[in-house]
């Protein structure tokens, strides 16, 4: 059986609405309309009502199916998910944690209602401010100003691979306390006649501090990279807006399949090492040793949030690499390959210009 698939219609021509990051409202592409977030959720309230009052008796009823056809069906759905397009009724198929794709036929956006209701209802949003247009210029403008990229990194065909995904998060809030006791020392050398002396002076180290934390990420999808998202950071928190579903119409999005409790070591180490940074920064002596470090979490509270980013994966020599683009700032981070033949031929033409600048300047001072 097919799960509800949901999709955002334009009011004036039932086409369908994307949310526009440029305009920070929903679009549509046939009519030119623009809507806001609040005509958005009446237009949707009025057409629910519609609904509802429409006659039972008016619904076609399906043939009976038989055992061995239920049987096979419940496997099938077992090992897949399915969703019913509402624009051209196709079978959607998707695995277990993505919240928003394509059609594959209309090619039409569509919401995975089960995905983003109940326990897996996002606090928060925070809309793409970054357009595919803007995306795929930063991408461009970055990997150029690095040397023997492979050609087909930046080819048409490898850019239409970039995908606006909303990575699911935890989010903490969190006040933490760190005591450290050790002991510093401070070496003083100088010569008075034929000796030469050492005077050694050794402190108790002790520092408390108290530090709280307001928005530290944790991405709650296992299939990517945690190094890749925090590559990425910071989010402006700020323009967070209460979760609607409207605003994942044109992207594509995951439900978390990482709880906040097994994301919690990973903020945890996060907090504690930047506790230790800032410990580290008031002890200036020559050397320290015997450092005894204790830290705590006194306070955690989480929020789960969808945060915008741009994918881009490119396979070249039997290897894959990942792109992340922050859709909310540009920020871009990724590891780039070389084309071992551009680095050949560059490293060839360096070596004879300098050849031939060498041969031209010791000719003019021969001459």
């Amino acid at each position: 059986m097919s799960r509800e698939a949901k999709q955002f219609h334009c009011p004036n021509c039932n086409a369908d609405l994307k949310f526009s990051p440029g305009k920070q409202k929903f679009t549509c592409d046939y009519c030119r309309s623009e809507f806001t977030e609040e005509e958005i959720k009446e237009f949707q309230q009025n057409q629910e009502v519609y609904e509802n009052e429409q006659d039972p008796d008016d619904i076609p009823q399906q043939d009976e199916m038989t055992q061995e056809d239920i049987d096979r069906q419940t496997q099938f759905e077992e090992e897949n998910k399915l969703y019913s397009c509402p624009s051209c009724g196709a079978e959607i198929v998707s695995d277990a944690n993505t919240a928003a794709s394509f059609c594959y036929y209309c090619h039409n956006p569509v919401i995975l209602k089960g995905r983003v209701e109940g326990k897996y209802a996002p606090a928060k949003v925070l809309p793409f401010s970054l357009d595919r247009e803007k995306a795929v210029d930063t991408f461009k403008s970055w990997a150029r100003s690095k040397l023997f990229i492979p050609k087909d990194l930046i080819s048409n065909s490898q850019i239409e691979k970039m995908t606006g995904l909303y990575v699911p998060f935890w989010v903490a809030n969190s006040s933490t306390t760190t005591h450290v006791e050790a002991t510093g020392t401070n070496y003083r050398h100088w010569t008075s006649g034929n000796y030469r002396y050492t005077e050694r002076s050794t402190y108790k180290i002790i520092r408390d501090i108290s530090v709280n934390y307001t928005g530290v990420p944790g991405d709650g999808s296992q299939k990517i990279e945690d190094a890749l998202m925090e590559a990425i950071e910071p989010f402006d928190y700020k323009q967070a807006r209460p979760f609607e579903m409207a605003y994942l119409s044109g992207f594509m999005a995951d439900k978390y399949d990482v709880e906040k409790e097994k994301m919690f070591p990973r903020i945890r180490q996060r907090m504690f090492e930047n506790n230790r940074d800032i410990v580290n920064s008031t002890i200036h002596y020559q050397n320290v040793s015997g450092k005894r470090e204790n830290s705590t979490v006194n306070t955690l509270s989480w929020q789960y949030m969808l945060l915008p980013v741009w994918f881009m994966t490119f396979n070249y020599k039997g290897k894959t690499w990942e792109y992340a683009i922050n859709g909310q700032s540009g920020k871009i981070a990724g590891e780039l390959p070389i084309s071992m033949p551009k680095l050949i031929f560059g490293s060839v033409l360096s070596a004879v210009l300098t050849a031939v600048a060498a041969f031209f300047i010791g000719g003019f001072f021969l001459g």
